[in-house]
């Protein structure tokens, strides 16, 4: 928020040249806000209102799959991301869940994982259902911490430099999965 908020004095104050890359700060910190908000009213939900709430209809889920790794690709610039799909990709699922996993997991790739290696999302329909993998190299998750990964405030060490987080997008991910 104080990003937003001095971005807009700057603005403000008249400066052209600087005008493009203080609008994408205040874009960038406007999502990130948005998110820790979201974030919050679904654990929120999560632990005091029984659970998550979805609305499945039918979707071409590779689509909303596809969506949200091109915005991953404007999110984090310079990171590689491959994406690969199999099968008819009508479920019934709710698209904005589906997008609020895909967004969860890749980030998590992304703030967890090599800068160097391709961040690889896979969407497959089936008979028995959809399934989703994002895969990234870098260091394994500690054996300590792997059993808690899904627990809410839980968040490992090896974040870059100024990356925030309190530790709620797995948890996210996980309560999605269930309801």
């Amino acid at each position: 928020l104080n990003t937003i908020v001095l971005g807009a004095e700057l603005l403000s104050a008249g400066d052209p040249a600087s005008h493009a890359r203080t609008l994408a700060r205040i874009g960038a910190a406007a999502r990130r806000a948005a998110r820790l908000a979201a974030d919050l009213l679904d654990f929120t939900q999560a632990r005091l209102g029984g659970g998550l709430r979805t609305q499945p209809v039918a979707i071409d889920v590779h689509a909303v799959v596809a969506e949200v790794v091109d915005e991953l690709r404007l999110a984090w610039p310079g990171r590689t991301f491959v994406y690969g799909e199999r099968g008819a990709g009508v479920v019934r699922a709710d698209p904005t869940r589906v997008a609020q996993v895909v967004a969860n997991l890749g980030n998590n790739a992304c703030a967890h994982g090599a800068a160097d290696h391709a961040v690889v999302v896979d969407s497959a329909v089936s008979a028995a259902g959809w399934t989703l993998e994002v895969k990234n190299r870098g260091k394994p998750i500690p054996a300590d911490l792997l059993p808690h990964i899904f627990e809410p405030f839980r968040r490992g060490d090896d974040a870059p430099a100024g990356a925030r987080s309190v530790g709620l997008g797995l948890y996210i991910v996980d309560q999605i999965a269930r309801a």
